[in-house]
């Protein structure tokens, strides 16, 4: 089980999430679309957090486009599709179709996080 910290803004229809003690000096953000940010360690081992904006609009589309995911270099997106396909970050955004950088953005409950 991790330990996380989430809080929604409904008013701005923001989700943040945060699973770690999140070390500035030793992170990155990276912008998977325009509503979607993966926060990791410099290394891309490890999600951190993950913001999500326009949350609940994204939870009623089956799919988003990850279009932002389109212009990284290969041995670099395939780093953060392993993040992402891996808890606790795949409990919020599941990739549907990797190759058309497709992912479905979930909302879990709170005892299977």
């Amino acid at each position: 089980m991790y330990s996380f910290e989430m809080i929604y803004d409904e008013a701005e229809d923001v989700l943040e999430v945060t699973f770690d003690a999140v070390d500035e000096n030793f992170s990155r953000s990276v912008a998977l679309s325009e509503e979607i940010v993966l926060h990791t360690d410099a290394n891309l081992e490890n999600g951190w957090a993950i913001t999500i904006y326009s949350y609940a609009r994204l939870l009623e589309v089956g799919e988003t486009d990850l279009h932002d995911l389109a212009g990284i270099d290969e041995p670099f997106r395939s780093k953060l599709l392993a993040v992402i396909a891996k808890e606790p970050i795949s409990r919020f955004l599941a990739i549907t179709d990797s190759s058309a950088f497709r992912a479905r953005v979930l909302a879990p409950r709170v005892s299977d996080l």
